[in-house]
């Protein structure tokens, strides 16, 4: 009976306990909080439209496939497990014309095998040791060729920290202009360096900017001269920024 009456008295205590905290302000204060700030239902604003001008709409339509391209190429390479898997290498191919030259290197980038056999004179890989390899992340690189530049997307093997090998794609940056629709108005460069200006010369463009400077603080900008206007996004791919524009001629008054 004593022990009854003592679990009734610590039952009553702990419910006068709770009704004190629930009357408390601090408790008052913290569930208003909660429902303002934490809790808050979603609500959309329909009426609220951005203000999209024709000229971004066209950058964004232009881009789209040319960027799932892209990113479909990197997914693919990471989910080969091995270097050894010689079918899917090859099917890369397959799914991507437009690349030029898969390489399978060594530790030190000597290059261990070809697709297709033959090996253009530049090809050299030697600069994978002065790279920080950390991760299994596919790495971009651009390469000065005797026809212009390429990419060399680089996708190391590790076992234990240790880099095993390479598994490295190569392939013009223009060879992707057809999934940008019309190139003519398109702009493609990197940071250092001018892969495509359309019909136009390259210093007659909006474009002709310190990229180095540009990239800063901007993932997108709008740019213009007395005869074009532009717009532009950069795409952070593989450790590389790459830059993405389109431009329009001005009417002229």
């Amino acid at each position: 009976m004593k022990k009854f009456h003592l679990l009734t008295l610590c039952l009553a205590l702990a419910c006068s306990a709770c009704a004190n905290i629930k009357d408390s302000d601090t408790y008052k204060e913290s569930r208003r909080f909660y429902y303002k700030h934490i809790n808050r239902p979603a609500v959309v604003d329909f009426a609220d439209v951005a203000d999209v001008t024709p000229l971004d709409e066209k950058l964004t339509k232009s881009f789209a496939l040319l960027d799932k391209e892209l990113t479909k190429l990197q997914r693919e390479m990471d989910s080969i497990l091995e270097l050894s898997n010689v079918q899917a290498i090859a099917g890369l191919f397959t799914q991507f014309p437009w690349i030029s030259h898969i390489y399978a290197l060594d530790p030190a980038g000597e290059i261990m095998g070809a697709m297709p056999s033959y090996v253009p004179e530049y090809a050299d890989f030697l600069y994978v040791n002065d790279k920080e390899i950390k991760s299994r992340e596919v790495y971009a690189d651009v390469r000065e060729v005797p026809n212009g530049y390429e990419i060399v997307l680089l996708r190391p093997y590790m076992t234990s920290g240790e880099v095993q090998g390479f598994l490295a794609v190569s392939f013009d940056p223009k060879s992707l202009l057809p999934f940008a629709g019309d190139p003519s108005n398109i702009i493609l460069l990197s940071e250092n360096s001018i892969f495509w200006t359309g019909n136009h010369l390259y210093e007659e463009t909006p474009f002709n900017l310190d990229w180095s400077h540009e990239l800063k603080n901007k993932s997108y900008d709008t740019v213009e001269n007395d005869r074009f206007r532009g717009a532009w996004l950069a795409r952070y791919y593989g450790g590389t920024r790459f830059v993405y524009g389109i431009m329009e001629e001005k009417e002229q008054e």
